[in-house]
């Protein structure tokens, strides 16, 4: 009889441990990320890559999930939860991945992002990467006030495009020279001039 009692009482801790689970999962999802991560998943975008923590991998990174779906990218950021379009002419971000979809549905991928050549696909792809690590509005900034750095970076952007060098690692070293632009700006212009002179000097003769 005791055996009997242990059973029952052993099967009705299972019930009260299923039922206790099954509520849970009822509860609705307050977490902003997770619940936009539940947006991408529903609306086929695909998870491409994670960034865990500010500053992983390099000074400049911010953490993020990046999201991908045929042509088109997007960024999950993690410290509003707002989602980015990587694309080059979009001035704002969006709040969730529903409303990144409305817009979607009426403005298609912008043509010269496929088309562009040359030093133009070049210089896109530094953008678009500028774009894809949160650093649009930094970058619209200072080319908007500061004609030193831009044509800094546009002397470093031919430098490194006449070597050969990848683009993205391009795009890394500015970002790098933008970390420390606020608190010393004419530092911050220098270090793309030398790096610049780098470049230049790394070229075979007669280029």
């Amino acid at each position: 009889m005791n055996l009997v009692y242990a059973i029952l009482g052993l099967l009705a801790c299972v019930a009260i441990a299923a039922a206790i689970y099954w509520h849970r999962g009822r509860e609705p999802e307050t977490d902003p990320i997770k619940l936009r991560m539940r947006q991408a998943a529903k609306l086929k975008w695909n998870q491409a890559g994670e960034i865990t923590e500010d500053g992983q991998g390099a000074v400049w990174t911010k953490r993020s999930v990046r999201f991908t779906r045929g042509k088109e990218e997007a960024v999950l950021w993690h410290k509003d939860a707002t989602v980015t379009l990587v694309r080059l002419y979009v001035p704002i971000d969006f709040d969730d991945f529903v409303d990144l979809q409305k817009f979607l549905d009426t403005h298609p991928r912008e043509p010269d992002l496929d088309d562009a050549t040359g030093e133009r696909k070049y210089l896109q792809e530094m953008e678009l990467f500028f774009v894809r690590c949160g650093y649009r509005d930094d970058m619209l900034h200072i080319q908007a006030s500061d004609y030193a750095f831009v044509a800094a970076y546009g002397e470093l952007f031919k430098a490194g495009y006449a070597a050969g060098e990848d683009s993205v690692v391009l795009a890394a070293l500015v970002l790098h020279a933008i970390q420390f632009y606020e608190q010393d700006r004419e530092r911050s212009i220098r270090w793309l001039t030398s790096t610049t002179r780098d470049f230049n000097r790394a070229r075979p003769r007669g280029d």
